[in-house]
């Protein structure tokens, strides 16, 4: 299978420490690779160089096999790359549906033009959500904002999604409806998942990448990611 996204040697560090030192790894096209590993291994720091959030020190990033280590997140986002974000990005007191416009706006650029209503609602019909369309994002439920977080990511059409903890801050009895209701509408994207919780890599990953202290340790099956020091 052919790879989508490549890490070579990606090198990022914060004040003398290496947040990521020298990952290199290959997203292959329709895959769902989990990133596992302790607090500080520097999972969420690769998510953001992928992403575009960060810029690498040294090192290259390719989509389809073209260098976009240089290109800003806005720009990957066109391309194909999406992410969503360990704490959801969204305006907790606009309703779900102008939350889901400044995300249509935002991937036009910001332009005058009116914003398309079907685009918003397709973006919200798709991952359940039209009908709280009204409601303010702060009364939502801690499952739902993560769902609308990811919503707002798919907007784009990505090819690559990243997910930065998307059972983060979700109730235990809720984790695993909450990733069989979202990888359910993410056929074919090829999912990026950091995640702490082994079962649910255990039950959604195809393979498993270990970090510790900013390396990329093994690349595992989900099967075996429990005897590594994780």
């Amino acid at each position: 299978m052919a790879s989508i996204l490549s890490a070579v040697s990606l090198r990022k560090s914060f004040g003398g420490v290496k947040a990521v030192d020298g990952v290199s790894m290959d997203v292959e096209e329709g895959e769902r690779l989990a990133v596992v590993g302790p607090n500080g291994s520097g999972k969420t720091t690769l998510i953001n160089l992928l992403s575009g959030l960060l810029k690498p020190d040294s090192g290259d990033i390719y989509f389809k096999g073209i260098r976009v280590t240089n290109k800003p997140l806005h720009a990957r986002v066109k391309l194909g790359i999406a992410r969503s974000f360990q704490l959801p990005s969204l305006y907790q007191g606009l309703t779900v549906r102008q939350n889901a416009a400044i995300a249509v706006s935002a991937l036009r650029g910001f332009s005058l033009r009116p914003v398309d209503e079907e685009d918003v609602r397709d973006a919200l019909e798709r991952f359940g959500l039209w009908e709280k369309r009204d409601l303010p994002v702060g009364s939502l439920s801690e499952g739902e904002k993560k769902i609308l977080d990811i919503a707002l990511a798919v907007v784009a059409r990505p090819k690559v999604l990243l997910l930065d903890e998307p059972t983060s801050s979700v109730a235990e009895e809720n984790k695993f409806e909450l990733m069989e209701f979202v990888v359910g509408r993410l056929k074919g994207v090829s999912l990026v998942i950091v995640e702490h919780d082994l079962d649910i890599v255990e039950a959604f990953a195809d393979r498993v990448a270990v970090m510790h202290s900013g390396r990329i340790t093994a690349v595992v099956p989900p099967g075996e990611v429990r005897r590594m020091a994780v």
